[in-house]
C-alpha cells in the first residue's frame, strides 16, 4: 500500500487572503486608514434579529464581540480594536490561523466569547461600530451595546451559535462597508472547499462524523447540517443515516453504552482529543469500536478544535489542510 498525501496549500490560501486585504486597504498602515479604505454603501442599514442598525459612515474603530467575527474583519483588512477570548487554545482573542493577518497593534482581548463580557471594557475600546454577529446577544445586552455604538447582530432567521459561515461573512462585511470583498471571500472559500473535495475524491462515499465528548461520557455527534459537520461533509464523506436525530437537531447524543452506533463510520473525528483521550480510553465501548480498532480515528488538537468551532473564510482553509493531512495518515486515507 502507498500513502497518498495531498495536503492543502494552507499557506498559499492565507497569502491570498492577505493579498485580498492589501487590495482592500491600499497602502494604509494605521488602523484608522485601513478600516476606512475601500468602503461602500454608506449610510447602510442592516436588518438583524433585534431590528435594524444604521451605520452612517465608514467605521475606523471596530469592536468585535462575536466568535469568528474577528477573523472575518482581519481577512477584510479591518484591524479590530477589541476581540473576544474563548476558553481554548489562546487567551488573546486571535487564533493561530489568523495571526498572519494582524498588522499594527493587536486587538485588546475581551474576557469572554459569550454574552457575559464586560460592557465597560467594550465602551473603553471607544468603538464607532460593534460587530456581534456570532454571539447570543439578547435585548438587554443589545441595548447596552447600542448605547455605545451602532451594533450589528445576525439575521432574524438564524440561530445563535449555529450560523452559516457564508451569511456570517456577508453580515460582517456589510457592517464595515466591504460587502463586495466579503462576497469574494465567500466565493474563494467555497471554491477551495470544492477543489479540496475533487483532489481527494477517493474519500467520497466513506462514512465519517465529528464528535465531541462531555464530562459525563456522553458523546455528541454533529449532524451534517451543523457548521462543524459541514466541514467534514465538504470533503465528500457521507453522513450515516443511523446518526441523524429524529427531530433534525444539530447534534445527536449517544450514551457510553450506545457507542456501537458509531460502528457505521469509516472515519471518526474527535474534538479536543488531547483533553478527552484518557477518558475515552477508559470507555470499553469506545476502544472496542471497529473504527477505533482499525486506526481510523482523527484526534483534533486544541487549535484545530477551536478553528472547527468557528467556520469562516480564515479557519476553513486551516481546518481542511489539517483534516486532509491527518486522514492521509490513517488506513482509510491510503490507496492501493
Amino acid at each position: 500500500m502507498r500513502v497518498s498525501r495531498r495536503p492543502l496549500a494552507f499557506a498559499s490560501a492565507l497569502v491570498a487572503l492577505i493579498a485580498l486585504s492589501s487590495c482592500a486597504t491600499g497602502a494604509a498602515t494605521d488602523t484608522a486608514a485601513q478600516s476606512a479604505a475601500s468602503h461602500e454603501g454608506f449610510p447602510v442599514t442592516i436588518e438583524h434579529k433585534l431590528g435594524e442598525t444604521t451605520i452612517s459612515e465608514p467605521p475606523t474603530r471596530v469592536a468585535s464581540v462575536g466568535i469568528g467575527d474577528t477573523d472575518i474583519l482581519l481577512a477584510l483588512g479591518v484591524q479590530p480594536v477589541l476581540a473576544p477570548v474563548w476558553n481554548g487554545s489562546t487567551d488573546t482573542g486571535v487564533g493561530e490561523w489568523a495571526m498572519p493577518l494582524v498588522t499594527g497593534d493587536a486587538p485588546t482581548p475581551l474576557e469572554s466569547g459569550t454574552s457575559e463580557f464586560s460592557i465597560e471594557k467594550v465602551a473603553a475600546s471607544d468603538p464607532d461600530v460593534i460587530v456581534a454577529v456570532n454571539n447570543a446577544i439578547d435585548e438587554t445586552r443589545y441595548q447596552q451595546l447600542s448605547s455605545i455604538a451602532p451594533t450589528v447582530l445576525h439575521s432574524a432567521d438564524e440561530t445563535d451559535w449555529v450560523l452559516p459561515w457564508q451569511s456570517l461573512t456577508r453580515q460582517v462585511g456589510t457592517a464595515v462597508g466591504k460587502a463586495t470583498e466579503a462576497e469574494k471571500l465567500v466565493a474563494e472559500t467555497e471554491a477551495l472547499m470544492k477543489s479540496t473535495a475533487e483532489k481527494n475524491s477517493d474519500l467520497a462515499g466513506l462514512k465519517a462524523a465529528l464528535v465531541v465528548v462531555w464530562d459525563d461520557d456522553t458523546v455528541s455527534v454533529f449532524s451534517n447540517e451543523a457548521a462543524r459537520g459541514q466541514l467534514v461533509d465538504s470533503l465528500g464523506f457521507e453522513f450515516p443515516e443511523n446518526l441523524r436525530s429524529a427531530d433534525n437537531a444539530l447534534r445527536f447524543d449517544l450514551s457510553a453504552e450506545n457507542l456501537s452506533e458509531l460502528n457505521s463510520l469509516d472515519v471518526l473525528f474527535v474534538d479536543n482529543w488531547d483533553k478527552r483521550r484518557a477518558q475515552l480510553e477508559n470507555m470499553p465501548t469506545f476502544h472496542n469500536l471497529d473504527v477505533v480498532r482499525e486506526g481510523n480515528v482523527i484526534g483534533l488538537d486544541a487549535v484545530t478544535s477551536d478553528a472547527v468551532s468557528m467556520p469562516n473564510p480564515v479557519t476553513i482553509p486551516y481546518v481542511l489542510d489539517r483534516f486532509v493531512s491527518q486522514i492521509r495518515e490513517t488506513p482509510a486515507g491510503t490507496e492501493e
